[in-house]
């Protein structure tokens, strides 16, 4: 059983450049991006269902968009140009299968047939692989279209309008609705730069950081982190209760009130019940200003996902728990060769033994946890 590594090709995800040799303003990784998909899929899923009025199975559309690129961790970042050659295509498209396998099969046997279908399965020739695909491009679109915004490098003007013909000539029609709705520059388009700028966001201001972290690699490793206990409440704890799709929904939202409102230190935030309620009807306030950018049908489910995301009840709380571990994987990492974290790390440990009981999280300190510290100390030795 290899969780830990699972764990650790989740970390690494934000060490995968994309699009660095062209230079541009805003850097990106596997894991923004991996976040940026996820983020769209879910208002893709409500399109296909409210407008397109097309049967979805919103859970799998969703997980396949989050860890559809973990094999990027094995393959570094391929230029398109390269995967369409020839002369090596049929090379990659296997290399990248049975890398996609190998990372299932550091999971436990019980999670893998679901995450079999996430990451092997991601982008097959169903509809749904093929809405992967088509939102996978849509990132990329949008993230030409920002750095043409700020940016002179006629580079990214060009392959805005490619990407946006190639994206016309898929004929899905949720994709046509949200570029017609985009290309208004109203509310809509508003929501879509909260999303594309939460990687702007800077964490742990104030901290001496040997790893850099922005809100969208955080959000990228919770989502993945609430997935995966979520599965494993599920399929090996027999927890049938959680509504797996709302969990992930909620933490891949959870901090995009953070695009307006900045990363506050949690210090600050929880220093009293006075301050903590303050800040906590503040990112409400900002959620609820946020989702008001979208028409009125988007409401109901991004209320729910973005102002209640820590709701009081099962979702809610695990998506808690995957923040907490964050937080405690983040200063695992610091640690090893910055002290000033070690006493973060024990503040963190010593909150999430006490406050939680869940099956998941025990799995994690017992097992998860002790691969990243070993691994760690294997790296150091």
């Amino acid at each position: 059983m290899k969780n830990g590594k699972f764990t650790s090709t989740i970390i690494r995800m934000q060490y995968v450049p994309r699009w660095s040799e062209y230079a541009p303003r805003f850097e990106d990784n596997a894991a923004s991006h991996s976040f940026r998909c996820a983020a769209l899929a879910i208002l893709i899923g409500i399109i296909e269902e409210k407008i397109v009025n097309r049967p979805m199975d919103k859970l799998k559309l969703l997980a396949r968009c989050l860890w559809a690129d973990l094999k990027n961790t094995g393959t570094g970042s391929i230029k398109y140009v390269t995967k369409k050659e020839s002369l090596v295509m049929s090379h990659i498209r296997s290399y990248e299968s049975e890398l996609s396998k190998e990372i299932v099969s550091y999971l436990s046997k019980s999670l893998q047939p679901a995450a079999f279908d996430f990451i092997v399965n991601a982008q097959d020739d169903t509809p749904t692989g093929q809405l992967v695909d088509a939102i996978d491009m849509l990132d990329a679109f949008l993230y030409c279209h920002r750095e043409s915004l700020f940016d002179t490098n006629p580079f990214f003007h060009h392959k805005r309008e490619e990407l946006r013909e190639a994206l016309l000539k898929t004929e899905i029609p949720s994709i046509g609705w949200l570029l017609m709705e985009f290309d208004k520059q109203e509310g809509f388009y508003e929501f879509i730069q909260y999303i594309m700028n939460l990687d702007t966001v800077k964490r742990w201001n104030g901290s001496y950081n040997l790893v850099p972290d922005n809100d969208a690699t955080h959000t990228f490793r919770v989502a993945s982190l609430a997935l995966f206990n979520g599965l494993l409440e599920i399929h090996r704890f027999g927890n049938k209760s959680i509504d797996l799709y709302k969990l992930l929904a909620k933490a891949v939202l959870h901090d995009l009130p953070e695009a307006l409102s900045g990363d506050v230190v949690s210090k600050f935030k929880h220093n009293n019940e006075e301050i903590k309620r303050a800040f906590e009807q503040y990112e409400q306030e900002t959620a609820l200003l946020m989702v008001s950018k979208l028409p009125e049908w988007f409401h109901e489910d991004l209320i729910d996902f973005m102002v209640h995301s820590k709701s009081d009840n099962n979702e809610g709380e695990m998506v808690d728990i995957a923040d907490k571990l964050d937080a405690l994987i983040k200063a695992s990492l610091e640690m090893r060769n910055n002290p000033h974290y070690a006493d973060t790390y024990y503040n963190q440990l010593l909150t999430i033994q006490h406050r939680y009981e869940n099956p998941c999280v025990i799995f994690f300190l017992a097992y998860i946890l002790h691969d990243l510290t070993y691994s760690n100390l294997i790296g150091q030795s």
